[in-house]
């Protein structure tokens, strides 16, 4: 017993990097009171209340003190640790309130105004993005990065049942990184994005491959296709969610499909374990999460979240949407677990992201991932 309490059994490096793990958790846990507090802000402002209500405060305070002594921890320093967030938390909702006749001037002021705004954040975040999505987009957030392996998985069982393999749609291409996966399995494959810097983007993997092409497409607007063309139609990492009007996508997707011809498709989940929480405290392992509450996603833009447009559905909602003609065949969802965990729990273990990727594998026909991928058939 006495040779294990000896320091220099002590792995001072080991124990520095599990004190740099808790030191970041705390950043992140502090960022995420940070937006909670601001949409306290809004409620705020919104009702006429008082910014800094002392009785509510005072109570709060307390809370954390009675909790730090059973944890056996200095009260008085957890309550400091509060003080601070709150005071900092009273700030930001009081920049909020000096600045809200501006927003409400500028704000938008029909559903079809936010609808516009948040397509303009879209085309802002692809601009800023661009560059460097190949690289960085799902490298800093496991489960994004599981989904997008899991989905790959699916689309090329996909393929395999695709009777002739002529021209490949990929909607909502972005920077072409699916449709380079496509580029061996089909004669032509076609990437449509709203974004002209995406499409910019993608079209330098065209010298690579000559059977890509990449055209600045609003899909809203129409496919610009002939009937009965395509062999294969896919929008994968939820694109299918980011688009108001996806009924009218859809409806043109089964008319350039030719018969037999097959889909894949992804939405965000609305009945995710995620979301079955409305609040987890920490920040996730996801590039973007859905905002239950302001009805968008929150896409993670460096320090930034900014807000686009996305609706999600649930399973029934999914099936629903396709016809007859349509038919789907399966109905998948994933990630579960590694989607309310925070990515730092994965780093640099292997063996863990196995195991878990192997979990979330087994709960996919289980309903409560954080994307729906629906797969089918033309007939």
């Amino acid at each position: 017993m006495e040779q294990l309490l000896k320091p220099e059994n002590l792995d001072l490096k080991e124990l520095g990097k599990r004190l740099y793990g808790v030191d970041m958790l705390i950043v992140a846990l502090l960022k995420r009171r940070m937006d909670l507090a601001l949409q306290v802000g809004e409620y705020k402002i919104e009702k006429g209340q008082k910014i800094f209500r002392a009785s509510v405060e005072s109570k709060r305070l307390a809370q954390v003190r009675a909790e730090a002594r059973k944890c056996k921890l200095s009260p008085h320093f957890a309550v400091s640790i509060l003080y601070q967030a709150i005071d900092e938390s009273c700030k930001q909702q009081m920049i909020q309130l000096q600045n809200v006749d501006t927003r409400r001037r500028k704000g938008p002021k029909t559903e079809d105004d936010r609808y516009r705004l948040l397509k303009k954040n879209l085309l802002l975040l692809t601009k800023r993005w661009a560059d460097s999505y190949d690289e960085v987009y799902d490298k800093a957030f496991f489960a994004t990065h599981a989904y997008l392996e899991f989905e790959e998985k699916i689309l090329k069982q996909e393929i395999k049942q695709v009777a002739t393999k002529g021209l490949a749609l990929d909607l909502g291409c972005a920077t072409g990184r699916l449709a380079v996966k496509l580029a061996s399995s089909f004669d032509q494959i076609v990437g449509y994005d709203i974004s002209p810097h995406m499409v910019k983007k993608a079209s330098e993997k065209m010298t690579k491959f000559p059977n890509l092409s990449f055209v600045e497409v609003d899909i809203e607007k129409g496919i610009p296709l002939p009937d009965n063309s395509v062999s294969l139609v896919v929008m994968n990492l939820g694109t299918a969610s980011d688009i108001r009007g996806i009924s009218g996508v859809i409806k043109d997707v089964e008319r350039v499909l030719e018969v037999g011809g097959r889909f894949l498709f992804s939405f965000y989940n609305r009945d995710a374990l995620l979301y079955q929480w409305d609040f987890v405290p920490w920040p996730v392992g996801l590039a973007a999460e859905i905002n239950i509450h302001k009805h968008c996603l929150d896409v993670h833009l460096g320090a930034k979240v900014l807000s686009v447009y996305a609706r999600p559905y649930s399973v029934k909602e999914v099936k629903s949407l396709f016809s007859q003609k349509m038919k789907v065949s399966k109905v998948l969802t994933h990630p579960t677990i590694s989607s309310i965990l925070p990515h730092t729990l994965f780093e640099g273990k292997p063996a863990i992201q196995k195991s878990m990727t192997d979990i979330d594998c087994q709960l996919s026909k289980a309903g409560d991932g954080a994307y729906i991928i629906a797969v089918g058939q033309k007939y």
